[in-house]
């Protein structure tokens, strides 16, 4: 890999090529970024301009580091990313969508937790609450519940958490059962059987799950989510021991095939930026570089290339 990009050059194209098109358009893409030298410092720099981006262009913004999650394990990065996610807010922003739908008028109804959605709804539609209700609770099966684009159990859980939201109680109670099972934070399945879910997120399935998040993220109206992995700890070629997670090369190939699954998947993560955030050892063809898994490294590596000139649209580029 050869040439550098200065940050802002890279910085304005992932705005104006990907997050203002591409990406908000259904689209998604994932992209390496590796700093020239050893520059501790612009991983976080990179971070807070992504976010300062993303925020500003109205995506979800997530974020998931090595050192402190299990990157070699899907089901680990869906509860981390589950766990930066305020499911109830998007469940009443899909409210709002669907109202609309319905031909009702939202003009100053904010989605923002703190007032029944339903009595504001009717509140600027003038129009009895009940039959709102009953109207909204016939589209939910269709555009929620049979949603195909999701995966069963999260399409079910998603459906419950609108419920509550209609029934105007949000209460925690109702919902604290399936927010758990989504992040993890409750892994017994006992816990949300009675919304019929049968099933635990887990190694097999969570791939299927980040996707649906990705949907729902989408579907309640925002324009897309920003995922941001810092993986510098996984080159690591000893355990520092400071108490932070540290990969065994088994596990630096895990990592490596499910960032290999995540690209050939992408036509499945809607409106989506997933951006992997390395370091110069992620380079080496040997240790615990990408060269290790070549079918990671022949998925983004630039075969042909300029000697001098960096490619920005590249799906791994170096920043200086």
């Amino acid at each position: 890999m050869s040439g550098t990009l200065p940050v802002q050059d890279w910085l304005g194209v992932i705005r104006d090529e990907y997050l203002q098109g591409f990406v908000k358009d259904g689209g998604s893409s994932i992209k390496f970024v590796v700093p020239a030298g050893i520059d501790l410092h612009l991983a976080g720099v990179l971070k807070a301009a992504l976010t300062e981006l993303a925020v500003g262009l109205d995506y979800a913004v997530v974020g998931v580091d090595a050192g402190e999650t299990r990157v070699h394990m899907p089901q680990e990065i869906f509860f981390k990313v589950a766990g930066q996610i305020d499911w109830k807010l998007l469940a009443r922003r899909v409210i709002l969508r669907l109202a609309t739908e319905s031909g009702y008028r939202i003009e100053g109804v904010k989605p923002d937790l703190g007032s029944p959605i339903l009595g504001a709804i009717a509140t600027s539609s003038a129009v009895d609450e009940q039959i709102i209700n009953m109207q909204l609770q016939r589209r939910l099966p269709q555009a929620v519940t049979r949603n195909s684009n999701m995966s069963k159990d999260f399409r079910v859980a998603m459906t419950q958490l609108c419920l509550v939201e209609l029934s105007g109680t949000g209460e925690d109670n109702e919902t604290s059962p399936l927010i758990e099972w989504l992040t993890g934070s409750n892994r017994r399945i006992s816990n949300v059987k009675n919304y019929l879910i049968y099933n635990s997120i887990t190694r097999t399935n969570a791939r299927h799950f980040f996707e649906s998040l990705l949907h729902w993220v989408k579907y309640a109206g925002r324009a897309g989510t920003l995922i941001l992995i810092d993986n510098s700890r996984v080159t690591l070629p000893r355990n520092p021991r400071d108490g932070l997670h540290y990969y065994t090369r088994p596990s630096v190939m895990d990592h490596y095939e499910l960032l290999r699954e995540f690209i050939d998947g992408t036509d499945r993560m809607n409106s989506s930026l997933m951006v992997v955030l390395t370091d110069q050892d992620f380079l080496n063809e040997e240790g615990r570089g990408y060269g290790i898994y070549q079918a990671l490294r022949g998925r983004i590596a630039d075969e042909v290339r300029d000697r001098t000139l960096a490619n920005p649209m590249s799906s791994l580029v170096r920043l200086a």
